[in-house]
């Protein structure tokens, strides 16, 4: 019974902390965060981005070597299977703990300044996955990355099975 407690009031603080990060993260009260672990995915924005409960704040993590289509982006219109894919990075790691790795290969911060990283939870790499099951194309980033021949193999293979993005009833990539 307690560990249901638990597990309740912990759903209720990750519902209130996308609530609260929706209106801005900066402004996450520090009454709140006490209550949220580190590296507690606090929020998925999309197919390749998250929030990330990092070193006493909220940091967006722009997730290495994967692209997925638009969904947030007010200059574009939501694009095929965005919500699939998002809906399927919120289904693995919302309020999970996870690790976040860095590659020097990459710089540390994008333009945006959303920390750049491969999210592995239970010691799998979530961007492979993404690629791999078809939810998120292989992107390269002016130069290549620790993982990209593993990507581009997972993204070939995605194609050929004709899963996810790469289904001919879904999308016309």
């Amino acid at each position: 019974m307690i560990e249901y407690l638990k597990d309740f009031i912990t759903g209720v603080l990750l519902i209130l902390a996308a609530t609260v990060t929706t209106i801005n993260s900066e402004t996450v009260s520090q009454d709140y965060l006490y209550l949220v672990k580190e590296n507690q995915v606090v929020k998925v924005i999309d197919g390749d981005t998250i929030e990330v409960y990092l070193n006493g704040k909220i940091q967006k993590v722009r997730m290495l070597g994967i692209n997925t289509p638009e969904t947030v982006d007010p200059r574009k219109p939501v694009e095929c299977f965005g919500i699939e894919a998002s809906n399927k990075l919120r289904e693995i790691l919302e309020g999970k703990i996870v690790r976040l790795e860095e590659d020097k290969s990459q710089d540390n911060y994008d333009k945006f300044d959303r920390a750049l990283r491969y999210v592995f939870l239970d010691n799998e790499n979530i961007n492979f996955k993404m690629v791999n099951e078809g939810y998120a194309f292989e992107y390269t980033y002016k130069k290549p990355y620790k993982f990209q021949k593993e990507f581009k193999e997972a993204e070939k293979n995605a194609h050929e099975k004709s899963i996810g993005l790469w289904n001919n009833e879904t999308c016309d990539y």
